[in-house]
């Protein structure tokens, strides 16, 4: 990253020079600094994911009203502290000036401010591939600052999940979750992306003829009920079908749709209606 590219926290006056190194396990964020002569707190420790999730705090746009929006990527959890000459915490910034300083800077460099109140705040910072950075800071004390940093990415797959490893999961557990079968919003036509997995399941059936198992068709609560089990059974079978058009003996899969009945997350979220959005392999032997 150029050097450029960093965002430095700058008050007037003030030479804003290079923090100290304190550890070389403590990875502090490239681009993000802290208020001038700010110093890298190890007490709580930092923490550094290559890839988590955190809800930052935004300002609705619809409402005015304080809201959360979960962002996932490279995650930092810093806390910087200012200290006096007596080794005391130095308090003589207002939080104003402290929140300030880290609002001019991001704008300076292109950012976004999403939320902004009292000691809170939160914006984004574009990167020259695309990316995007977050960054919330909450200041406490009129010295502490904790940053909560993610750069948002996709993730990258480090499982894989083919043929061998759904046998493994059905002679291990006797069922196997298939969240890669896709199908249009409330209909049982697949999409396109469901291919790949699909014809895992056909080697799958190929290398293992005498394998019988039901295909069951799982929604989320979205819609009625009975609507939603109509469009389960739909679902289990039109794989099963699919299936069919590639050799696979259809005689050996049975399709059985439960609507909303087994969710395996809460509804309550985009993220577990979409877990709860699924295609599941079941061992009769292991049916409830």
């Amino acid at each position: 990253m150029s050097r450029s590219r960093v965002l430095l926290i700058v008050v007037a006056s003030v030479l804003v020079l290079a923090l100290p190194v304190h550890a070389k396990e403590v990875q502090e964020h490239p681009l993000i600094r802290p208020f001038p002569g700010s110093v890298l707190d190890l007490s709580p420790a930092p923490v550094y994911q290559n890839f988590e999730e955190y809800s930052f705090r935004i300002t609705d746009p619809e409402t005015g009203k304080m809201a959360k929006k979960p962002v996932r990527g490279k995650f930092w959890k810093l806390t910087y502290r200012l200290w006096d000459s007596n080794g005391k915490w130095e308090t003589s910034h207002s939080v104003l000036e402290y929140r300030e300083n880290y609002k001019q800077a991001a704008l300076e460099n292109g950012g976004v401010i999403l939320y902004e109140e009292q000691g809170w705040l939160t914006f984004t910072l574009p990167g020259d591939d695309g990316s995007e950075t977050w960054c919330e800071v909450q200041i406490w004390n009129k010295s502490q600052q904790d940053l909560r940093i993610v750069e948002q990415a996709g993730f990258k797959k480090s499982l894989k999940f083919g043929p061998a490893e759904m046998k493994a999961a059905l002679d291990a557990e006797g069922r196997v979750q298939l969240h890669g079968i896709l199908f249009d919003l409330g209909k049982a036509t697949l999409q396109p992306e469901s291919t790949k997995q699909l014809q895992h399941v056909v080697t799958l059936l190929k290398e293992n003829p005498d394998l019988k198992l039901e295909v069951q068709g799982h929604t989320d609560d979205q819609g009625s009920e009975a609507d939603n089990l109509e469009l389960s059974q739909r679902r289990a079978e039109t794989v099963v079908a699919y299936l069919g058009l590639f050799g696979i003996d259809t005689g050996q899969l049975t399709p059985e749709g439960f609507g909303e009945s087994k969710p395996v997350m809460s509804n309550d979220t985009e993220e577990g209606r979409a877990k709860n959005r699924r295609v599941e392999l079941v061992k009769p032997a292991s049916l409830d």
